[in-house]
């Protein structure tokens, strides 16, 4: 009995393996606690401060990370700007397509394709308020012989002249158009009296019968008009162009027997 004690505590003092083989934990405790800076005897266990040099490096590892966010933050910021830019360009170009597409390259004016979609809303816009719209179709009488006798270029100058003219003619709510060739249309929506459309087509005709200077060339035409209400003369916006190209046509008819001024 007196043995096994004593070689119980000579294992405790000299690390040993006991009885049940964890003689050494006493020591291996405080060898622990000694190399983490905490007292032998202490109870505790919260977390000990790193090395020096273990905090140095983490130190230099997170200064690594910043910078690299930082420069990835930078390549966004610029990836960012570039595609703005490339957002923007694309925008200004579907813009200037999309006026290419619907304006007439000569005189800059809607072309057909605007006209039928702005007559079909329109059309739309009169049947809910209860209201009238007009249709101008427009004609210049001895057009050819100017294109004959003075050449393309001057011809292409007059139609934009006309084309100016007739813009200027009709109402800020109006929309006139080339409709092609030597022909022109206005759309006159929102019209309480129809009365106002036969006003403002004297108006477009008296604008277009004064005289015009064109690379030292005077010249005087004249202009045909047909005139079509909506709904008197039609609700589809073919029937109603229909109506005012025939219109158009008649007072064509009637000017020429009575003579056209030409250049």
């Amino acid at each position: 009995m007196l043995e096994s004690k004593q070689q119980w505590n000579h294992g405790v003092a000299t690390g040993a393996a006991g009885p049940r083989g964890d003689a050494k934990q006493p020591q291996s405790l405080l060898q622990n606690r000694a190399w983490r800076g905490q007292p032998a005897g202490s109870s505790n266990v919260s977390a000990d401060p790193l090395p020096p040099a273990d905090a140095s490096q983490l130190l230099a590892a997170a200064e690594w990370q910043l910078r690299d966010v930082l420069h990835e933050n930078e390549a966004l910021r610029i990836d960012n700007k570039h595609l703005m830019e490339s957002l923007v360009d694309t925008s200004r170009r579907a813009v200037a397509a999309q006026r290419i597409a619907l304006h007439d390259g000569l005189t800059g004016l809607p072309n057909r394709l605007l006209l039928i979609r702005r007559l079909q809303l329109a059309i739309r816009k009169a049947s809910e308020r209860q209201c009238q719209l007009a249709l101008l179709f427009i004609d210049l009488d001895g057009f050819k012989n100017v294109n004959d006798r003075l050449g393309h270029s001057v011809a292409d100058k007059l139609l934009s002249a006309v084309g100016a003219r007739i813009a200027a003619g009709v109402r800020h709510t109006d929309l006139a158009c080339r409709y092609g060739g030597d022909e022109f249309v206005a759309l006159l929506p929102n019209l309480e009296d129809a009365t106002i459309a036969v006003s403002i087509s004297e108006a477009i005709r008296s604008r277009i019968g004064q005289l015009y200077s064109i690379d030292d060339n005077e010249i005087c035409i004249t202009a045909s008009i047909g005139l079509a209400v909506y709904p008197a003369d039609g609700e589809r916006y073919d029937t109603l162009l229909n109506h005012a190209d025939t219109a158009m046509y008649r007072d064509k008819a009637a000017r020429r027997s009575r003579g056209s001024s030409s250049i």
